[in-house]
C-alpha cells in the first residue's frame, strides 16, 4: 500500500456537457433539490441518472465545505454513476462520473491507495476516452493523474502534458484545466508556455452568471501565479 493523495482533475467541468439540459442560472444545489423533489433519483434512465452523479460531483467539489457532507455526496454520484453504467457500458459519461466521484470520495477520505484502487480509476478513464476521445474532463482527469501519480503506480509527467493540452484544445474554456496546466508549466521552469495559458485565463469571460463566482476564483489565483512569474528577458 502507498499513501497516495489523489488529485482529480474534476472540479467544475461537467456541467456543460451533462446529458439532461438543466437551467444554467440555477446553482447545482438548486437544480438536484428540484431533481430529488420530483423523486428522479429512483429512475433507471442512465441519462437521469448521470444528471443526478454530475450534480453531486459538483456540488462536492463547489459548494459544500463540511468533509463529511462532500464525502456523502461524492459516493452518492459514484453510487448513481455505477447504476449508469449497469445498464449502458458503452457511456462515456458514466465511466468518468464514476471515476471522478469514487477519486474524489477517497481523496476525502485520505485512504491507503493500492495499486488496485488507482487501476480501478485509470481504468474508467480510459475507457471513457476509448469511448470518447474528445472527452474534455476525462483528459484532464487523466492528466492530473499522471502528473501525481508516482511511477511505479504509473506516472509520466510528459504523457500528462498532452493530455492535459488535448483538454484545453478540446475545449478552451476549460478554465480548471488550463490552470492546472500552467501550474504544471511552472513546475517545468517553462515560464513562457505557464505565462500564455494564465493570461488566456485571465481574458476568459464568464460562461453564465452561475459560472462568474468560479470563474472569479480561478482568475485570482491565475494574476498571484502570473505576477508571481520571473520576468522574461
Amino acid at each position: 500500500l502507498v499513501g497516495l493523495l489523489l488529485f482529480m482533475g474534476i472540479q467544475g467541468s461537467w456541467a456543460e456537457s451533462g446529458p439532461l439540459k438543466t437551467d444554467p442560472l440555477q446553482s447545482p444545489l438548486t437544480r438536484l433539490q428540484k431533481i430529488l423533489a420530483e423523486g428522479s433519483q429512483n429512475s433507471s434512465d442512465p441519462a437521469m441518472l448521470l444528471t443526478l452523479a454530475g450534480l453531486y460531483l459538483e456540488i462536492g467539489q463547489e459548494i459544500y465545505q463540511d468533509e463529511g457532507l462532500k464525502r456523502q455526496a461524492f459516493d452518492e454520484g459514484a453510487r448513481l454513476a455505477r447504476r449508469a453504467l449497469d445498464r449502458e457500458e458503452d457511456n462515456a459519461e458514466a465511466h468518468y462520473l464514476y471515476a471522478a466521484n469514487l477519486g474524489s470520495s477517497a481523496q476525502i477520505e485520505g485512504v491507503m491507495a493500492s495499486a488496485l484502487t488507482v487501476n480501478t480509476l485509470k481504468t474508467h478513464v480510459r475507457r471513457a476516452l476509448e469511448l470518447n476521445p474528445h472527452h474534455a474532463p476525462a483528459l484532464h482527469m487523466m492528466g492530473m493523474m499522471l502528473e501525481e501519480l508516482p511511477w511505479f503506480l504509473g506516472g509520466d509527467p510528459d504523457m500528462a502534458v498532452t493530455y492535459l493540452i488535448q483538454a484545453t484544445e478540446v475545449k478552451p474554456d476549460y478554465t480548471r484545466a488550463r490552470l492546472d496546466l500552467a501550474k504544471i508549466y511552472i513546475k517545468r521552469q517553462n515560464y513562457r508556455a505557464a505565462r500564455e495559458e494564465l493570461r488566456h485565463i485571465m481574458d476568459e469571460p464568464a460562461r453564465s452568471p452561475v459560472s462568474e463566482s468560479g470563474q472569479h476564483h480561478y482568475q485570482q489565483e491565475a494574476k498571484i501565479l502570473l505576477d508571481a512569474l520571473p520576468s522574461l528577458h
